[in-house]
């Protein structure tokens, strides 16, 4: 296919995607709007900061001790949830700050 072939729209924004490195930060920011999903607006409200970080270490920073002790608990089923609403398994890991 020459670069003067048509193709479809999807395929065109994928390819922008990766040839600019951008696909980290996209999958960054499915990563906030599927946290704010899964757990709420409280939830939501008491979280400080939600970081990807290389090697699919998802770092969060949350205001409440009690919910941070509630989430560090329930680690894997959080990592998960997450990982289900995205649809691909781009969290490896949960570190609760």
């Amino acid at each position: 296919m020459s670069s003067q072939d048509p193709k479809p729209l999807k395929a065109a924004i994928e390819q922008f995607i990766r040839v600019n490195r951008m696909q980290s930060k996209m999958d960054e920011v499915d990563i906030v709007l599927a946290w704010k999903s899964c757990f709420g607006k409280m939830v939501d409200r008491q979280t400080r900061s939600i970081r990807l970080k290389a090697g699919g270490q998802l770092w969060v920073s949350l205001e409440s001790g009690p919910l941070k002790e509630e989430l560090l608990m329930n680690k894997t089923k959080v990592v998960e949830r997450i990982n289900e609403q995205i649809g691909r398994k781009i969290i490896k890991e949960l570190v609760i700050q």
